[in-house]
C-alpha cells in the first residue's frame, strides 16, 4: 500500500503483528478476511512476503481456520495459486464464483472434530457472475435484474450452507461473507470506494442475506459500520487509514462469538494507530499553530495541508516546508482551496475568454480569489511589468538570446 507515493510496509507489518497478537490473546478459532487482501492485482514482493509471514504467524498463534475471499482489487487467480499448499495449514482461498457454485461452503469443526460452524464464503461478484440480459431493457431495469442476480446467488449460497448442516443435533451457526456495497453504507471522500457492486451496478439491500444467518461479514467499505442498523451485519472497515479523509477515524477488527441456538455476540476491537496522518487546514497563521501543536507530540506524522486564507501565496509549498523543517512532520500534499474553487467556477462563466484582455482576465482572477485590496494594486503592477517584458525583444538584465 502507498500514500502519496510513500510505501506503508512498516505500518502494515506493525498491524499484522498486532493482529497475530489479538488472535493469540483472544484464542481466535477462525479468521475471516473478506477482501481486499492487496490494493492491486500485482502486489509487490514485499507485500507478498508480509502476507505469507502473517498467515504463518496466525496459524502459529492458534488460529485453526483461515478463510480468505477476494475483493475487487484482488486477482482471484493470484490468490488461489498457492491453494493446495495453504490448505495444509487450514487456510482456504475463495477467489471467484464459478458456474453453479456461489463461492465455497465450509463446515468447520472443533478441536474434537465436532461440527462447530458453517461459512458460506462469497467473494467479490463481477459483472459476468450475475449478468442477466434483457433486450431493450432500460438502465433501471438492467440494474434491477442485476440486483435480482445477486439475490439469487446469495440464496444459492445459503442453500449450499443448509445442505451441509449435520443430520443430528442442534443446527450449526452459519456465517455469510460478501464484498459489495450495501445500501446505506458510509464512505469517505477520496477513499477510492465506488458506489457499485459487481462491476457497474448500484447498492443492494441487507435483505439479500438470509435472516437466519448468525453473522454477515462484509468487505469493501472503509468505514466501520453496521448495515441497516443490524449488529450482526457489519463492515469492519479498512484496518489502516487509506487516505487523509480517514485520518481521525478509529479503525477496528470484529470479534464474533457464535453458539448453536444463540444470537452471535459481536465485539469491536480498536486498532492502534501505527503512523499518524493529519489534515492541517486554515490560513497561514492557523497552519503554523497547528504544525507547532503537532510538533510538540514528538511523533512522526504524515500530513496534508489545505490553505484557505484570503491572501494569495506565491510559494505556498515553500512556506509550509519552512514551518516543518527540523520536525518529524512530513508534508505529503499541499492544496490551495481558493485556487481549486476558482478553477471550478471558471467552467461556469458565460463570458468568452477571447472577449477579454489579459488585464481583465487577471482582474477577474483576483476578484474570484477575493484578493485583499491592498494586495491587488501591487499584484497588478507586477502583472503589467510582466506583460511589458513579454512585448519586448530584449529580456530584463540581459542581451538578446
Amino acid at each position: 500500500m502507498t500514500l502519496c507515493g510513500r510505501r506503508r510496509d512498516t505500518e502494515a507489518e506493525a498491524f499484522l503483528t498486532w493482529l497475530a497478537g489479538v488472535i493469540r490473546q483472544e484464542r481466535v478459532d477462525l479468521l475471516l478476511v473478506t477482501g481486499d487482501v492487496f490494493d492491486n492485482a500485482t502486489p509487490s514482493a514485499r507485500s507478498q512476503t508480509l502476507y505469507y509471514q502473517f498467515l504463518t504467524q496466525a496459524s502459529a498463534a492458534g488460529c485453526r481456520h483461515i478463510i480468505i475471499t477476494a475483493g475487487n482489487h484482488d486477482s482471484p487467480a493470484f490468490l488461489e495459486a498457492p491453494q493446495e499448499i495453504l490448505e495444509a495449514l487450514n487456510i482456504h482461498i475463495v477467489g471467484a464464483v464459478s458456474e453453479g457454485k456461489p463461492g465455497a461452503t465450509f463446515l468447520l469443526t472443533t478441536a474434537d472434530g465436532e461440527p462447530d460452524l458453517i461459512v458460506a464464503a462469497v467473494p467479490y461478484l463481477r459483472d459476468k457472475d450475475i449478468r442477466r440480459s434483457a433486450p431493450g431493457a432500460s438502465s433501471q431495469e438492467r440494474s434491477a435484474l442485476m440486483r435480482d442476480g445477486v439475490r439469487s446467488l446469495y440464496r444459492d449460497a445459503w442453500d449450499a450452507a443448509c445442505a451441509v448442516q449435520p443430520a443430528a443435533g442442534p443446527a450449526v451457526p452459519v456465517i455469510i461473507t460478501g464484498h459489495l456495497f450495501a445500501a446505506g453504507g458510509k464512505t469517505i471522500d477520496g477513499d477510492g470506494v465506488r458506489d457499485q457492486i459487481a462491476g457497474f451496478i448500484e447498492r443492494v439491500g441487507a435483505d439479500i442475506f438470509a435472516e437466519d444467518a448468525a453473522y454477515v461479514a462484509l468487505g469493501h467499505l472503509h468505514v466501520p459500520q453496521t448495515v441497516a442498523g443490524i449488529e450482526t451485519i457489519r463492515y469492519p472497515g479498512s484496518p489502516m487509514p487509506v487516505g487523509f479523509g480517514e485520518a481521525e477515524q478509529q479503525k477496528q477488527v470484529i470479534l464474533v462469538t457464535t453458539t448453536p441456538g444463540m444470537p452471535a455476540v459481536v465485539r469491536p476491537v480498536p486498532v492502534p494507530q501505527f503512523h499518524r496522518l493529519a489534515t492541517i487546514q486554515g490560513d497561514l497563521s492557523t497552519i503554523r499553530r497547528t504544525i507547532y501543536d503537532l510538533k510538540m507530540t514528538g511523533r512522526p506524522i504524515w500530513a496534508e495541508v489545505i490553505y484557505t486564507g484570503a491572501a494569495i501565496q506565491g510559494d505556498l509549498m515553500g512556506e509550509v516546508s519552512a514551518m516543518v523543517k527540523g520536525t518529524l512532520i512530513e508534508i505529503l500534499k499541499v492544496k490551495d482551496a481558493r485556487l481549486v474553487s476558482a478553477a471550478l467556477s471558471a467552467y461556469q462563466s458565460c463570458e468568452e475568454l477571447a472577449e477579454l484582455t489579459e488585464t481583465e482576465v487577471f482582474e477577474r482572477c483576483m476578484e474570484t480569489a477575493e484578493v485583499p485590496s491592498d494586495q491587488q494594486e501591487r499584484l497588478m503592477d507586477a502583472f503589467q511589468e510582466i506583460l511589458r517584458d513579454m512585448d519586448t525583444d530584449e529580456p530584463r538584465g540581459g542581451k538578446k538570446a
